[in-house]
């Protein structure tokens, strides 16, 4: 690949972390940097993955820098070993990681580490993900500190709180009839014999449940001195016989399937636009006004100075547009929530803006808290939205989070109170890696269902959804990414102006929309997450918006796909329209229906599409058989 390549692709020409596959005989594995990933046995996924992480006291995760130093390989056995490096600030600590893996399906990962600074840490050390798919819902067997068993479940619906404590080991079916236990050792230095314990990762749409190292309910952060010395282990067995299954990851073929009957419609499909960037969005030249959503999802502080001046813009990008406006309003801690509302409401008038619906948060919870608080001292929520609701009588009021699914699971709004249900999600608050972004996508349809949960019989709204984080509960700040690294909390992620965020936004809407969402942000205006540079140029995901733009409530056809593929498909009129990613760095060749004609957006023709805004009406190609499509390539297909 070229650095060009990389640039189109992934918008930095920082290279994806090497991966290195290991087998012992049906014991096969990938390690990506030092992460093990996708833990298999005779193709069953056992284990997500495996890694050794140093969060600092913003739960943002300084990245490692691991060096090959030993790596064999036989038939039936493989041990690697690596030295890795965090420094990041004030954070200075160096690992030895060996991996060593037997062909009757033990698995052993050490890591012996050494802080040769002193620093403020909320976790360092282990994490070890189990997949969702074939695994939510079904029993677990937990083996506690003391040695005594309990038998559990791993969540069907989204747990806010943790869903199992205690933990020193985990066993659970991976097929039918084989089963692996995960044993989990660890020694920091104010506890000797740490716990481990799990959350719901699923609820930052990981696509996973996690066991970390020590206990959200011991204090954090919590300082590791220099020269303290970490010994952690993990390690698996497996028990039991089950049939072959295929491996998984890219290949060279794959099958696009409609059926003939419709589903339910594609969700409204809208943009996000924050404050900061606002004057840009309603600048003439941003080519993302040329775009039809069906509405506009637009923050706003009640307090904030400008005030009227950020609803005018509003009101232009609406009247530009023809879209609706869904309106965010953050209330300040320590004022009346009746007058500041009505006040808001006021300014919308003078500016003609005339939100379809209104979501109000307190400003306190911008912040995440732990499932057990302690909890801000915030007026009544019920009284809030009531008071929304005499503001703006007009519109639909929504309850829920202007942050994340995890913010709104920890904090449910009295339903009687509201008319729907609101969050957003980022697919990089832990990992931000290009697999774990991709992987997102699968726990889409169990945050839905939660949403559900949690306000059965109101309406659910999702977005503005996007790769970067437009504001971060969990810390004073995104993290800085001045240099276009692929990095956790980041506002500014470099894959947005890539052939990535295309195909990430095609299968993030391939994954709603099959679920009850009524309306679908993706992505934003102007600004790090936009569609365009401040030169005009477009991004692929302009062209992947304008398509939804144009199938936002219109009558879905249910589709499916093979691999890591992606598909979306709806009538318009007599006409069925397909969207089709690659999900993947590895090109595959997907057979699609007979009939259609299209175009590919891919590297080669990055260049014409970034610069005509109509690139998606020029001259469509017949698309018989199979179609050859690169990484993260998407096919824009009608017939």
């Amino acid at each position: 690949m070229t650095g060009s390549d990389a640039l189109k692709l992934y918008g930095t020409d920082e290279a994806p972390a090497e991966v290195i596959r290991l087998a012992a005989g049906p014991l096969t594995l990938n390690l990506e940097g030092g992460a093990v990933r996708y833990v298999r046995y005779a193709g069953h996924e056992a284990i997500r993955g495996i890694d050794y992480l140093v969060r600092d006291a913003s739960w943002r995760t300084p990245p490692a820098r691991f060096t090959l130093l030993r790596r064999e390989e036989t038939a039936d056995r493989f041990l690697v070993e690596l030295d890795g490096i965090v420094q990041q600030d004030d954070i200075d600590y160096r690992l030895r990681l060996t991996v060593e893996g037997h062909a009757d399906g033990r698995l052993d990962v050490r890591a012996d580490a050494e802080a040769q600074s002193s620093f403020l840490t909320n976790r360092t050390g282990f994490v070890i993900l189990h997949p969702i798919i074939g695994v939510a819902g079904k029993p677990v067997t937990v083996t506690h500190k003391d040695g005594s068993t309990t038998p559990s479940e791993f969540p069907e619906l989204i747990r806010p709180d943790q869903p199992i404590l205690d933990i020193r080991a985990l066993r659970h079916e991976v097929a039918p009839g084989l089963f692996v236990t995960c044993r989990m050792e660890a020694a920091l230095p104010q506890d000797a014999e740490t716990i481990f314990e799990m959350e719901d990762q699923r609820n930052w749409t990981d696509a996973s449940y996690k066991t970390y190292v020590g206990s959200l309910l011991d204090p954090w952060p919590y300082r590791l001195e220099a020269g303290a010395r970490v010994t952690q282990r993990v390690s698996l067995a497996i028990d039991g016989t089950a049939e072959p299954a295929g491996a998984g990851g890219g290949d060279g073929g794959a099958a696009v399937r409609l059926s003939d009957g419709e589903a339910r419609r594609i969700p409204e499909i809208g943009l996000g636009v924050m404050p900061q960037y606002r004057a840009i969005a309603a600048t003439a030249g941003n080519p993302a006004l040329s775009l039809r959503p069906q509405f506009v999802t637009a923050y706003a502080d009640t307090d904030a100075p400008n005030l009227a001046a950020t609803l005018a813009d509003y009101a232009a990008i609406a009247k530009t547009t023809g879209a609706e406006v869904q309106l965010e309003l953050v209330l300040p801690a320590g004022k009346s929530p009746g007058a500041e509302l009505a006040a808001a409401a006021e300014a919308c008038a003078k500016t003609g803006l005339k939100p379809a619906r209104v979501i109000v948060c307190p400003a306190p919870y911008l912040k995440s808290v732990q499932p057990s608080g302690p909890w801000p001292d915030v007026v009544d929520l019920g009284h809030i939205y009531n008071q929304a609701r005499k503001a703006f009588p007009g519109s639909v009021i929504l309850g829920g989070m202007l942050s994340y699914f995890t913010e709104l699971n920890r904090k449910r709004p009295p339903v009687a109170t509201i008319d729907g249900l609101t969050c957003t999600t980022t697919p990089i608050v832990h990992a931000a890696d290009d697999t774990s972004v991709m992987e997102t996508h699968e726990a889409l349809p169990a945050v839905v269902a939660s949403m559900a949960a949690v306000a059965p019989g109101v309406s659910l709204h999702v977005g503005p959804s996007c790769i970067g984080m437009r504001h971060n509960p969990y810390g004073a700040s995104t993290a800085s990414n001045s240099h276009r690294k692929r990095i956790a909390m980041a506002e500014d992620d470099p894959r947005q102006s890539g052939l990535f965020a295309a195909a990430w936004a095609v299968g993030y809407a391939a994954a709603i929309a099959d679920t009850a969402v009524a309306t679908l942000a993706l992505n934003h205006l102007a600004g790090p997450s936009g569609l365009s540079d401040i030169d005009g140029n477009l991004y692929p995901v302009f062209h992947v918006m304008a398509a939804l733009c144009e199938a936002g409530g219109k009558p879905r056809m249910a589709a499916t796909a093979d691999g890591k593929l992606a598909v979306l498909a709806w009538r318009d009129g007599a006409t069925r329209r397909l969207l089709v990613a690659n999900l993947s760095p590895v090109a595959v060749s997907p057979v699609l229906p007979e009939g259609l004609r299209g175009k590919v957006l891919d590297v080669a023709a990055f260049d014409s599409a970034s610069r005509d805004r109509d690139w998606l009406s020029g001259p469509d190609a017949p698309l018989a058989g199979k179609v050859q499509l690169g990484p993260y390539a998407v096919v824009f297909a009608n017939g």
